[in-house]
């Protein structure tokens, strides 16, 4: 009875994909004053040399979501979210884009918990620079969007790992 129990709670990929384009849709609007769209990733600057924002998760479900963002479109944004116009990548920048993947793990757990506690999420992480790379484990899930808000276009990554 207790496997069922898992099952029926169980979570996969394609939920909290719904989820996190929720999640999206509510954090721009409120943060940004505009839309986003989902766009092939393809249309998304690539990066390095850019920043990319890490939220982990853990508990019943496990894994982390990342923002990957070009030097530009991580400037916009974060000028937007301030009210400020900043042109370099700096503490501000990698704070702003840190609170973002926050905003977006946080109505992502909203939204996938609505009848229980499925994972904690971890404080953010920031990495940039112009060599760096980003891995997830073998035995994960992956989904990759990429997204358009404004002028800006970055991806988002989430991991599910399988356990």
């Amino acid at each position: 009875m207790k496997a069922s129990a898992e099952t029926e709670s169980a979570v996969d990929i394609y939920e909290m994909e719904d989820c996190l384009e929720q999640a999206i849709k509510e954090i721009t609007t409120t943060m940004f004053d505009c839309n986003s769209e989902i766009i092939p990733v393809e249309n998304v600057d690539s990066i390095p040399p850019g920043l990319s924002a890490i939220v982990g998760f853990g508990g019943k479900l496990s894994g982390n979501i990342s923002i990957h963002l070009s030097p530009g479109s991580a400037c916009t944004l974060a000028s937007n979210m301030l009210g400020m116009e900043i042109k370099e990548i700096d503490e501000i920048v990698a704070d702003a884009m840190g609170e973002m993947v926050n905003m977006l793990a946080g109505g992502m757990k909203k939204c996938a918990c609505k009848h229980e506690d499925l994972f904690k999420i971890s404080v953010p992480s920031i990495v940039y620079g112009a060599d760096y790379s980003t891995r997830s484990p073998k035995n994960s899930e992956r989904l990759l969007m990429g997204i358009k808000t404004g002028s800006s276009t970055y991806s988002i990554q989430l991991i599910l790992v399988n356990s």
